[in-house]
C-alpha cells in the first residue's frame, strides 16, 4: 500500500512567514511509473496466464460483453478518483475499495455466469492499477498546488518590494521546489525584481523626489539584472520627459501671467536633472535684453530646430531659464509654438534663405547693427507668411526681399 507524501499543504496558504525550512519527501513519487507497469503486465498475467482463464475470457468475449465491462470499470475508476479527489484521505487503499468495491461488483454480476470469475479478477486488477494511477496524479497535484502556493508567495513578497521576505520564501522551498544549484541566481533575480518594484512605486508616487535619488543612487541602489535595470532605465527616463514636460508648462504659466519662477521648484528640478546647473544659474541672473545679434540667433535657433520633441523641449526650457526680459521670453515661446504648425523643411528653407541674404550684403553690411534688426524684422515677418500662405508664398516673398536690396547703401569703413 502506497502512503501519501507528507506535504502538509495548508501550510502553504498561511500568510505568515514560512519556517527557515520545509522538507517534503518525495520519494513516494519515485518509483510509481515502474509499480504501474508490473501491475499493468500482472493484469495480462491474470487475464491470460492460464488456460482456465483465458477459456473464461474467450466466454466472456463471446457474450460480446466484454468491451461494455471495460467501459464500466473506467467509469467507476473515474468517478472514484472525482470523489476522493476533495477528501482528506489517510489511507488511499482503503478509501479507494470502500468507493470502488460495491460498484465493480455490480458491474462483475451483470455479467453472464460463466464470465464472472474471469470479469471478477480482470475487475480485481484493473481497480489495483488505476488506484495507483489516481494515487499517483493526486500526489503530483498536490505538490503541483503546493509549488503554485510557494512560488505565488515569493512573488508576492517581491511585489511588495520586500526583498528580505521573498528570500526567505525562496529559502523555505530550497531543495524542494528550487534546487541548491539554483538558490543564488533565483535570490538574485528577486532581490533585482523587488528592487526595481521599489523603484517604481517612487517614480509613481513622487517622481521629482524619486528622480532626484535616482541622481544620487550608488550601483548598489539599483537593480543588478541587467534586463531588469534596462527596464527600469527606460521608465525613469519616460518618467524625467513627463516631469520635464510639466515643469516647462508651469513655467511657461508664469512667463504668461507675468510671474516669478518659484526657486524651489527650480532647485529641485536641477537636482532630478531635468535642468542643468548652468540653467538654473541663468535663472538667478539679471534679465538683460537680447542684442541685435543674439536676438537673430535665437530665432534662427528657433526657426530651424527639428520635429524631435526632445529637441524642442531642450530649446523650450533653453528659453525659459535663459537670462531674459519676459516679453522676449513670451515671443521666443510664441514662435516656437509657432513652429509646431509648420513643416520643417519649410521652415529651415526660409531660414536660410533670410540668413544668405543678410550674409550677402543684400540688408546692409553683415555685423552691422541695422542690417540685423532688418533681418530680426524679416525673420519676424516670414514665418507668418509661411504659416498662413504657405511655402510658394514664401518664396516668393523672399525673392522679392532679394529684389530691393541694392537700394541699400553699405558703408564700408577703411582702417
Amino acid at each position: 500500500m502506497l502512503v501519501c507524501m507528507a506535504i502538509r499543504m495548508k501550510e502553504w496558504g498561511m500568510l505568515s512567514a514560512p519556517s527557515p525550512s520545509v522538507h517534503i519527501p518525495v520519494q513516494g513519487v519515485m518509483g510509481w511509473g515502474e509499480v504501474a507497469r508490473s501491475v499493468g503486465s500482472g493484469i495480462s498475467s491474470v487475464i491470460l496466464g492460464s488456460a482456465a482463464l483465458l477459456k473464461e475470457k474467450e466466454q466472456v468475449t463471446a457474450t460480446g460483453d466484454l468491451a461494455e465491462f471495460s467501459r464500466k470499470l473506467h467509469d467507476i475508476s473515474d468517478e472514484t478518483r472525482a470523489r476522493l479527489a476533495g477528501r482528506e484521505v489517510q489511507d488511499w487503499d482503503y478509501s479507494w475499495q470502500q468507493e470502488s468495491a460495491p460498484r465493480f461488483a455490480e458491474a462483475v454480476a451483470e455479467l453472464p455466469p460463466a464470465a464472472r470469475q474471469a470479469g471478477r479478477e480482470f475487475a480485481e486488477a484493473y481497480s489495483r492499477r488505476a488506484s495507483i494511477q489516481a494515487l499517483r496524479d493526486r500526489e503530483v497535484e498536490q505538490l503541483g498546488h503546493a509549488r503554485d502556493n510557494w512560488r505565488r508567495r515569493v512573488e508576492s513578497a517581491v511585489q511588495a518590494g520586500d526583498a528580505e521576505q521573498a528570500e526567505r520564501w525562496l529559502q523555505s522551498g530550497v531543495g524542494v521546489f528550487v534546487p541548491h544549484s539554483e538558490l543564488e541566481s533565483e535570490r538574485s533575480n528577486v532581490r533585482s525584481r523587488a528592487c526595481a518594484v521599489n523603484w517604481r512605486a517612487a517614480l509613481a508616487d513622487s517622481p521629482i523626489r524619486a528622480l532626484t535619488d535616482w541622481a544620487a543612487a550608488a550601483p548598489s541602489a539599483l537593480p543588478q539584472d541587467a534586463a531588469e535595470l534596462r527596464y527600469l532605465k527606460a521608465e525613469v527616463e519616460r518618467t524625467r520627459r513627463e516631469a520635464t514636460a510639466a515643469l516647462a508648462g508651469r513655467l511657461a504659466e508664469q512667463v504668461n501671467d507675468r510671474l516669478p519662477y518659484d526657486e524651489a521648484e527650480l532647485e529641485q528640478a536641477a537636482a532630478a536633472g531635468l535642468i542643468s546647473p548652468a540653467q538654473l544659474s541663468a535663472t538667478r541672473q539679471k534679465p538683460r535684453a537680447l542684442k541685435p545679434a543674439e536676438l537673430c540667433t535665437w530665432l534662427r535657433r528657433v526657426d530651424e530646430l527639428s520635429d524631435d520633441p526632445a529637441e524642442r523641449m531642450s530649446a523650450k526650457l533653453a528659453i525659459l531659464t535663459a537670462p531674459i526680459p519676459q516679453t522676449q521670453r513670451g515671443e521666443l515661446l510664441q514662435r516656437l509654438n509657432l513652429t509646431a504648425t509648420v513643416a520643417m523643411d519649410d521652415r529651415r528653407t526660409l531660414s536660410r534663405g533670410l540668413w544668405q541674404l543678410y550674409s550677402a550684403g543684400y540688408l546692409g553690411r553683415p555685423g552691422d547693427s541695422l542690417a540685423l534688426q532688418r533681418l530680426a524684422e524679416l525673420q519676424r515677418c516670414g514665418l507668418p507668411v509661411l504659416a498662413q500662405e504657405g511655402s510658394e508664398a514664401a518664396a516668393r516673398w523672399v525673392e522679392h526681399v532679394r529684389g530691393g536690396g541694392d537700394r541699400w547703401v553699405c558703408f564700408v569703413t577703411s582702417d
